[in-house]
């Protein structure tokens, strides 16, 4: 039992200089940190986004590629049957 006691004991004397250090640290105010998180947030689902979207739009050019018929010589025309797997 007094094992225990330690054991918790130590968890909160670390929680407790843990908050303190970080408090003493922090280089902004809770605001200033806030609006960076939410801006940084922002960008990076804009980023993700923008990622998606470059890639839809290679994926579909090489669909459109790769679905094109060469005897055919038109685009959209579907590749036979025999050749699909």
């Amino acid at each position: 039992m007094q094992r225990l006691l330690a054991f918790a004991g130590g968890i909160l004397s670390g929680a407790t200089v843990g908050t303190l250090v970080a408090l003493l640290f922090t280089p902004a105010s809770g605001n200033e940190m806030r609006d960076d998180i939410e801006r940084r947030k922002q960008n990076a689902i804009m980023a993700g986004r923008a990622a998606a979207e470059a890639k839809r739009a290679q994926m579909e050019a090489e669909l459109a590629a790769l679905t094109k018929s060469p005897l055919a010589g038109e685009t959209g025309a579907t590749v036979p049957a025999t050749i699909r797997r």
